[in-house]
């Protein structure tokens, strides 16, 4: 496990408050997730994960950090409840993040709430930083007709430029765990 001063001399980012980090299970072996993945699953103060998650993976959440278990189809509508709560949540997948990572953009960008999907070791990312997505959505016009529907592009930015646009918000207070089973 990092501890804080590793982070912050390799120079991993900081998991802001009422924010979704989409982290990917992997195999199943701790050694093939990247740096970013362990202090992400460190630092959460909420991991929500999907059941059938290898115990060697969740011995990494230290206590006193909520973790949930619970569906793909229910995993998003709690992450993005503890995120508006002001949790720094992390959604824990098994299989491939990339299949999670449209979904919970699009439902996350709905409500404001900044989403990014941190690389494992092997992925086709060249560096240690989260993608940050970008949510464009546009109402398309064709001449003076109605409104079609709404086209929706996924831009994958580099965490520099999506972190520039991240508030920083304050701790929420602490709340006992017995809060949060709605």
């Amino acid at each position: 496990m990092l501890s804080t001063n590793q982070s912050l001399e390799l120079g991993l980012p900081e998991l802001s408050y009422e924010s979704v980090w989409l982290v990917e299970a992997a195999d199943g072996d701790p050694s093939h997730l990247s740096s970013l993945a362990v202090h992400t699953l460190s630092t959460a103060d909420a991991v929500i994960h999907h059941p059938g998650i290898a115990p060697e993976i969740l011995d990494l959440l230290q206590p006193p950090q909520y973790r949930e278990v619970a569906s793909p189809a229910e995993a998003i509508k709690r992450v993005i409840k503890l995120a508006e709560d002001g949790w720094r949540v992390v959604q824990l997948v098994k299989g491939s993040a990339m299949e999670h990572a449209v979904e919970g953009a699009i439902r996350c960008a709905e409500r404001n709430i900044p989403f990014r999907i941190v690389p494992n070791v092997g992925d086709p990312v060249a560096n240690e930083a989260p993608l940050g997505l970008l949510l464009v959505r546009k109402a398309l016009w064709v001449g003076s007709a109605d409104p079609r529907p709404t086209f929706v592009v996924l831009i994958a930015t580099p965490q520099s430029d999506a972190s520039a646009r991240i508030v920083r918000r304050r701790r929420p207070l602490d709340l006992s765990m017995s809060g949060l089973a709605g």
